[in-house]
C-alpha cells in the first residue's frame, strides 16, 4: 500500500514515464517529418535552404523540437497539420509531470524534490516555445526553448549524480548505443558513430531519454525509500506502545 507522503512521487515518476515513452514513439515514428524547419526536398516536400535544420542525417533522425513546433502562435507557412496535432498531443502529456512536480516540491521532504519538481516542468516548456519563434521570427520569446531544454537536460544529469544507487549513468552510454543501432538497423551506415552531425543528434535525444530516465528513478528510489522508513517508524512506534502498556 502506498504511503499518502509518498504519493506525489508516484505521480511524478508516472508522469516521467509517460514523456519517455513518448519520446520513444517520436523517433521511431519520425515525427520531425513535416516540420517547418524540415523542409529538405524529401518526402516530397519542397527544398528551402534556410529551412532544412538536419538534412544530411534525414530519414534518420532530426532535432527533438522539429516533432513538436505547431503551437498556433509559432510560424505556420510550410508547417504540416500533423506537426500541429503531434504538439497539441505533447503539451497535453506534458501537463501531468508539471502539475505532479508542483504537487511534489508542495510536498517535499528532501531539497532533491524541489529539483526533480523544476526538471518535471522542462517537457511542458520545450512545447509551449517552439523554437521557430526564434529560427523564423527573432522572436526573444524563442529564446526561452534553448534556456529550458539546457536548463532541463543539465539539471538531470547533475541530480543523476545525487541519487543513490547511481543507475542512470551507465544507461546514457546504452541509450546512446541503442539509438544509434536502431538507426543502422533503419539502414544508416556505421559511421553514424563517428559523424559529427549524427553524433550531436543523438546526444540531444540520448539526454531526453535519460533525464526522464533520471525522474523514474529518482521517484521509484524514493518511493521506496520512504515507504521502508515509513514501516519502521510504526514497528518502533508498536514497540513503544506495548513497552510502555
Amino acid at each position: 500500500m502506498a504511503n499518502p507522503s509518498s504519493l506525489p512521487l508516484v505521480a511524478t515518476g508516472l508522469g516521467h514515464i509517460i514523456m519517455g515513452g513518448l519520446v520513444a514513439v517520436m523517433f521511431r515514428q519520425r515525427w520531425w517529418t513535416g516540420d517547418i524547419m524540415v523542409q529538405c526536398g524529401i518526402d516530397g516536400r519542397p527544398k528551402v535552404d534556410d529551412h532544412c535544420t538536419c538534412g544530411g542525417t534525414l530519414p534518420y533522425i532530426c532535432w527533438l523540437s522539429e516533432g513538436i513546433n505547431g503551437m498556433p502562435y509559432a510560424p505556420k507557412e510550410g508547417q504540416e497539420p500533423k506537426i500541429v496535432h503531434q504538439s497539441y498531443i505533447w503539451v497535453a502529456l506534458a501537463t501531468f509531470p508539471a502539475l505532479s512536480g508542483t504537487w511534489l516540491v508542495l510536498r517535499r521532504q528532501r531539497k532533491l524534490d524541489v529539483c526533480m519538481g523544476l526538471l518535471s516542468w522542462i517537457y511542458l516548456l520545450v512545447g509551449l516555445f517552439p523554437d521557430t519563434m526564434w529560427f523564423l521570427e527573432h522572436n526573444a520569446i524563442g529564446v526561452l526553448h534553448f534556456v529550458c531544454a539546457f536548463a532541463g537536460l543539465g539539471l538531470a544529469f547533475i541530480l543523476q549524480f545525487f541519487v543513490k544507487p547511481k543507475l542512470t549513468v551507465p544507461l546514457y552510454i546504452a541509450f546512446f548505443v541503442a539509438i544509434n543501432v536502431a538507426m543502422i538497423c533503419d539502414g544508416a551506415e556505421p559511421s553514424i558513430f563517428f559523424d559529427a552531425s549524427f553524433v550531436a543528434l543523438t546526444l540531444e535525444w540520448t539526454f531526453v531519454v535519460g533525464s526522464a530516465a533520471v525522474g523514474v528513478t529518482y521517484c521509484v528510489i524514493e518511493h521506496f525509500s520512504r515507504l521502508s522508513r515509513a514501516r519502521t517508524d510504526s514497528r518502533f512506534t508498536g514497540i513503544a506502545l506495548v513497552t510502555n502498556a
